[in-house]
């Protein structure tokens, strides 16, 4: 059974409208994201800096946020600027040479390999939360930068160890005429063993189900251990003085209490961002679920798709890349920098209305007002 369709060679108004959308829809979304993430990392860098390993965590998301977007955007726009420019006499003709020649196939797999890097380091976060809430003083010891980028690094290599047959069985390097970057008909336009076990049931399972499942019991578990420790860890300090008798100093042993709560009010609220971010990810992308259980269907039918599941698949692409443009704005949400910022906002603008709701001063009065001022000060000196 062969059910390869391509909108662009065989149905035109499906290519137009998926067009449109993506002008309209997609290249907006990404834009504002890109410059979100921008600022969420800059808000990250700066004092005071987060030392645990939630800090490489949370980089590691933004970086895959930003280049998400960037190749979603590459992938999608490159080949629709080219297809105006495939004469020599138009303006992008050479760079278009270029992208059919070694872009128009790889950039697609590039972007599901980003794609599967940003789900899995999502999963990855998850799991650390909860093991950093649920063994808070064995977390303390051991979340360390190292051991977070050693985490990482080997969910990277697994990550493209499992896209490598995408790489290296869908694609290959041809010469003659010139030398360029084609696809394999064998195993990308019919469905062969290969693609049935690699595209219908391992991708939709370690790219969707699997790390979707993880989230939610991780997420799950982590609230549970938030509201079974609610009475035990942030309501039991406080800023009295401590009870010992041979204490010389009224204050001494106030800030170790005050740094201690300090510490975690910003371990809380780093999970609740956290959790945020991740059930946001379950809300947008629950229309990939949808996808895979349609596509499954199609094959137990032996069916091909039709133009609607093309609108599906294209809007959850939409989704993920709303999903990916949230999370900077769930970051810079649950930080103490935007909450200060707000205060002072509000506090300028209480000011300027209040100075200009007053009536104007005579000079003879903020004269009178001045020279007694400096005459307080002087007596005070």
């Amino acid at each position: 059974m062969v059910c390869y369709h391509e909108p662009r060679i065989h149905d035109h108004e499906l290519y137009f409208q998926l067009r449109n959308l993506n002008l309209l829809l997609l290249l907006p979304i990404a834009l504002i994201g890109i410059l979100c993430n921008a600022c969420a990392m800059v808000s990250l860098y700066r004092p005071p800096k987060i030392t645990s390993g939630v800090f490489v965590y949370l980089k590691a998301l933004l970086l895959l946020d930003a280049l998400m977007l960037t190749t979603t955007l590459a992938a999608e726009f490159f080949p629709q600027i080219c297809d105006q420019h495939h004469a020599k006499n138009h303006t992008f003709y050479k760079p278009c040479m270029l992208e059919r020649r070694f872009l128009k196939y790889t950039m697609p797999r590039v972007e599901i390999t980003i794609h599967t890097l940003h789900v899995w380091t999502i999963a990855t976060l998850s799991a650390h939360r909860y093991w950093k809430i649920s063994r808070p003083m064995i977390a303390r010891l051991q979340d360390t930068v190292s051991r977070a980028r050693t985490m990482l690094i080997v969910m990277f290599c697994m990550v493209v160890i499992f896209r490598l047959p995408i790489f290296l069985l869908e694609l290959e390097i041809r010469s003659y005429p010139q030398l360029r970057i084609n696809k394999r008909i064998a195993t990308t336009e019919i469905l062969s063993t290969y693609r049935f076990v690699y595209h219908s049931i391992l991708d939709p399972l370690f790219f969707n189900i699997v790390p979707f499942l993880w989230m939610c019991i991780f997420s799950l578990l982590t609230l549970y251990e938030i509201y079974k420790s609610r009475h035990n860890t942030y309501q039991h300090l406080a800023f009295d003085h401590p009870k010992q008798t041979n204490v010389t100093h009224p204050l001494a042993g106030c800030f170790p209490k005050k740094a201690e709560l300090i510490r975690q009010k910003q371990e809380l609220r780093a999970t609740f961002s956290i959790v945020a971010i991740i059930l946001l990810y379950l809300c947008f992308h629950s229309l990939k679920l949808f996808a895979v259980g349609r596509k499954w269907q199609l094959l137990v039918r032996r069916e091909c798709p039709t133009r609607k599941d093309y609108y599906h698949s294209h809007l959850s692409d939409v989704l993920s890349m709303i999903s990916a443009s949230v999370n900077a704005f769930v970051f810079i949400a649950f930080t103490n920098r935007l909450k200060k910022y707000i205060r002072l906002l509000l506090r300028k603008t209480s000011r300027t209305l209040s100075n200009s709701s007053d009536p104007p001063m005579s000079p003879k009065t903020v004269t009178s007002y001045e020279s007694g001022c400096n005459n307080h000060f002087n007596l005070n000196i």
